[in-house]
This record gives structure tokens, sequence and C-alpha cells, in this order.
């Protein structure tokens, strides 16, 4: 009921701002993705199915192996049909990859086959251990007794009603040949129903802390280093429903050597029992995710709250702001006038109007760099505001030049670049890019911008092929994106500096922003740089801005700027390849999320 109510806010909203035929294209929008998304993912099932010569080719790349690790697979077992334990035994004795065990605990289980359909299966392979406890004690209790079994240098976790791909624990293994240091690998997933159909691929993106802090994503398959898993205490039957989501939140603080693997390798069974099914199954996991996540930020350095979201398994984790430092927010502008149909609108005096008024974060400072071109009676308007200075530019006009003019200026440890052509929609904006720019690992932190009409004109940055793109650019702004991406905090490569938030000693040890880059690509060059340098760079959705784009400069993108981002860093492209927070498995024609 809570969604339905949900969706029908969201409809209205939409409604409101586009009438009924944006409410048609929101909705046809949506049904076209998904139809594409179905026809596209059944293709590529077809494609990609591993053929005998590609298996032989796998057993005679294992052969050549120097490492050649043990896993052990951790199944927990309560009153599962037999046909669907049947398949999840029978997917792990099917791998190519022979160096496992299968360690099985059953939970004291009532129906009475269990006991003999697993004992049955330990007689004729002696990679399969099984325990059966004598009460029963749910999911997290039985994964432990289970874990005592392991003796292995990895373990892995399986559902007693999953699938295994046949190349899961191969191409596991190939990821620690080719890097022995990995402590925590997880890979794709789909869905897969009772006749054996896949569906609803997830292909996630390479490690994003703050969409783990959102919601599970890195879910199915995981697999640990097995002293890691033991050194955190195994599973925590407090947190039973979202126990695999504690443990990845507690691992992950031990250890930077976390891989992934751009591969569907596991099929989430989608039954009523299952959470695949969807949140009606298992209602209590959500409160046992915020539970987790609760806990994780008493063990953090940047404590706050967890909140619930109208969608189950969807969080926002709110840190607390350290001390009130000063944000010097920094506007280029000159001052232009545009006609709306309210009337005539001063994009400068219309940008600080609603930071002024809006702002629930109040210790701030506005600094509008300008090339002696403010018309005079804007400009008598805005020097008697008291936090507002003037910088004069005289140069002919270069957003990367006026920026750092700017921040020159600034007394505040944090900068926000911000377009004039932009107007606060979220009171508590500047908290919400606060929240991530105070962590010392975070380097720039963007908004979600929205054009007036409500549509996306931001919500992260993509590099695609070396070109780099708004995701889901002129989607409606009600639109939750792939796998929520677009209502969740998340990682980018770079961000728009039409609003940015970085701490100043960043934007300085950066160099700050290339002077090469007049108009474009700036912004894109400084989150690269910030990149290369450690820091992981955060879009919130909470930010939430319209931006009235291009309307304050000359639209389009000059061919010598676009030439010199990629002489710049198209050696770093080279090295990094396909953009770590997308996947290759998504096409690079449009930044889409769309099934390549």
């Amino acid at each position: 009921m809570q969604l339905t109510n949900h969706r029908l806010e969201k409809l209205k909203r939409i409604f409101q701002r586009r009438g009924f035929l944006g409410v048609l294209h929101f909705l046809y929008q949506s049904l076209v993705f998904q139809l594409k998304t179905q026809i596209a993912y059944q293709k590529k099932i077809r494609r990609e199915t591993l053929t005998p010569q590609a298996i032989l080719a796998a057993q005679n790349q294992i052969s050549q192996w120097q490492l050649h690790p043990k896993f052990s697979i951790v199944v927990p077992v309560y009153n599962v049909e037999a046909r669907w334990l049947e398949k999840a035994i029978a997917s792990v004795r099917a791998q190519i990859y022979s160096n496992w065990e299968l360690c099985i605990a059953d939970d004291a289980s009532t129906y009475p086959y269990i006991r003999s359909l697993l004992t049955h299966y330990s007689q004729i392979d002696p990679r399969i251990k099984v325990i059966f406890r004598t009460e029963n004690g749910n999911i997290s209790a039985a994964s432990n007794s289970a874990l005592e079994l392991a003796t292995g240098d990895y373990v892995a976790f399986l559902d007693h009603d999953d699938e295994l791909t046949i190349d899961a624990l191969f191409e596991n293994a190939k990821l620690i040949n080719q890097h022995p240091d990995a402590d925590f690998i997880y890979s794709d997933e789909d869905k897969i129903d009772a006749k054996g159909k896949r569906f609803s691929p997830h292909f996630k993106p390479d490690w994003s802390p703050e969409y783990l802090y959102s919601c599970m994503y890195t879910c199915h398959l995981s697999v640990y280093r097995t002293s890691i898993v033991r050194a955190v205490g195994g599973f925590r039957s407090e947190y039973d429903g979202s126990q695999d989501y504690d443990l990845a939140l507690r691992v992950v603080e031990k250890t930077k050597n976390i891989y992934h693997i751009p591969k569907i390798l596991y099929h989430w069974r989608s039954i009523s029992s299952s959470a695949a099914s969807g949140y009606q199954a298992k209602p209590w996991a959500y409160a046992a995710g915020k539970k987790a996540l609760e806990s994780m930020l008493e063990r953090s350095s940047y404590p706050g709250r967890v909140e619930e979201t109208a969608y189950p398994g969807i969080y926002r984790v709110r840190r607390h702001i350290i001390g009130n430092p000063l944000v010097s927010i920094i506007i280029p502008s000159a001052g232009r006038t545009i006609d709306t149909p309210f009337g005539s609108l001063c994009l400068l005096e219309n940008c600080i109007r609603s930071i002024q008024q809006l702002s629930t974060y109040r210790n701030f400072e506005l600094i509008v760099v300008d090339g002696y071109d403010l018309p005079e009676e804007i400009l008598n308007r805005i020097t008697v505001i008291d936090n507002l200075e003037l910088v004069r530019c005289p140069q002919p006009f270069n957003f990367s030049m006026r920026i750092n003019k700017g921040a020159a200026k600034a007394k505040g440890e944090f900068l926000l670049l911000l377009n004039d052509d932009t107007q606060v929609l979220a009171p508590d904006w500047l908290e919400s890019m606060l929240e991530f720019a105070q962590q010392k690992e975070i380097g720039a932190v963007g908004a979600k911008l929205l054009f007036p009409d409500g549509r996306i004109q931001h919500v992260g940055v993509l590099i695609l092929d070396g070109n780099p793109c708004h995701a889901f650019y002129g989607f409606d702004g009600e639109y939750s994106g792939y796998f929520c991406s677009n209502i969740v905090n998340r990682n980018y490569l770079a961000v728009t500096a039409a609003c940015l938030m970085m701490r100043k000693h960043v934007f300085e040890q950066l160099g700050g922003m290339d002077e090469d880059f007049p108009l474009n690509y700036n912004d894109v060059d400084l989150c690269l740089k910030a990149y290369q340098a450690g820091y992981r760079n955060t879009v919130t959705p909470y930010a939430q801005l319209i931006h009235y784009e291009s309307v304050s400069r000359q639209k389009g993108v000059k061919s010598e700027e676009r030439n010199r981002l990629d002489k710049k860093w198209r050696d770093y492209f080279q090295i990094l390849g396909v953009d770590p927070f997308y996947n290759p498995n998504l096409s690079l024609r449009a930044p889409q999320f769309e099934i390549c």
C-alpha cells in the first residue's frame, strides 16, 4: 500500500508540472525502457551462453594458473522445496572450476525429505559437507554453522533456492589470479522464475561506497576472504533478514581490496517466499537493513542517522555536519535576464534570492565574479547584500578563470561552484552536500539539477568511450533510474560545476580549474584530477536545484575543448577502460543504462 500511494503521489507531482501529456510521456518512457531491457537481455543471454569450446578454453586457462584458491560455498537451508534445493546443489556441482566445497547447514527443517536429500548428496560427492542443527536458529545462526565447516581460502554465499552460473567460481578464481590481494569480490546478478526464465539483470558499478550506504547493491554473488569473515565475527542474528548487508558493511571497513566482476554469475530465484519476488515477501528485512546501517554509523568517523525512503530497501544516510564551517558560494555572472511565463527574470538575482530565502544552512558567503558587465541597477542591488563580495575579472569570459579568481578570495573551508542560472529547490541543499564534502575520502560533490519543467539535467556525469555525458539527461525528474540510481547517493566519475562542492584545500591541491577549458569540460577535468588523486566523487539527489541550462552563456561545445580533453586524458581513459561507475554490459551509445 505504501509503495502504491508513493506512485500515485509521483504521478500527481508530474501532472502538476507537466500536465496530462507529461504523465503519459513518463509512463511511456518507463514502459519502453522496461520492454527494451527485457528484449535486449534475452538476446544477450542467447548470444553469451557458454559453448563447449568456451568451457574447454576455460579449463585450459585453469591448468596454467599459479593460484588455485579453494572456495567454500555456504548454504543455510530451511524447509525449501526439494526441486529448488537440488537445482542449487546441481549448480555448484556443475562448476567449471572444481576446487570447491559445499558447506550446508540445515536449520532444523521440519520437511522430512531434506535430511535424506542432503545426506544423499554428501555421500555421492565428498566435497559436500552437511551439518544438521538440532534447533532452529534462523538464517544467521545457520550460516555461521555452515561457516564452521569451511576450510577454503574464500567463502561464497548461496541461498538454498538460487543458482550459480557454470562459470561463477572460474571467474572469481581468474580474478584472484590477477589480483591476489582481493578480499571482497562481487559480481552482477539476475533473477530467475519458477520456469527457469531469466530477467531483471543488475549490471552494477565498480566499488561505490555511497551506493552501498543507500542499498545492498553488491548482493549476489559475494565472495569474501575467509579470514576476514571470521575476523569480523561472521553473521549477527540481530540483523536477520539483512544479515548479508550487515556483513558487507563490516567487511568493507577492514579492506580496500574490493573488486567487481561485471558478469552475471548468480541467478536469484523469484518465487513467493524469496525477497527477489518483491518487498512483500520479507518486509522485516528492510527494518534490519536500517539497523545494519545504524550500526555502521556508530562505528564510523562520520556518525549520523538513517532515514527510510518510500522505496523499501532504499535508505538515506544522513551524516552529522562537523562544526559550522563557512561555505563560499562562487557565482560567475553577467547578470543576464530571461523571459518566463511569469515575466522577466534576472538569473543572478533569482539565484541569490533562492539561496537567501530557502537555505536552512546559514553560514555561507556569496562571491559573485563578473567581467565588468553587470548592469548598473543589478550591481546596486546586490552589492548591499551583507555576505556578498564582488570580484571583477576584466578578461574575456573564461569560466575556469572566474572560478579560480573567486576561490582565491574565498574565506570558507568549503567552495561551492554555482551557475547563476540555478535556483534552489531543497532547503537543506547545503547540508546535503556538506555531509559528503566534509569526508576526507571525497573530492567533488554534485547535486540533482532539473530543467524548469522538471526533467533531469544532471544526476551525474558518465564518460562513455571518452565522451562525457549526463546520465538520464531529459528524463522526468521523478524517474528513479537504473536500480534507483537517480534517487540515491551514488558515486560518479564526474559531476557538473553548475553546482559542485569541494573542500578548498582539495581544490588547491588539484591546481584549481584548468583555464585551458574556458567554457566546457573544466568540471570533468577537475573531477578526473580528483579521482586520479584517490578521491571519490559523489552525487546526492537530495540537493535539488532548477537549472536554466546554458541561458547565461552561448550553447554548444567547441571542438577544440573536446580535443583538448581527449588529448589530456586519453591515456587515463585507456587505463580506466569503461567508466567504473557504469558497466561494460551497458550501451556506450547513450547514458541511459541500456543493455548492449
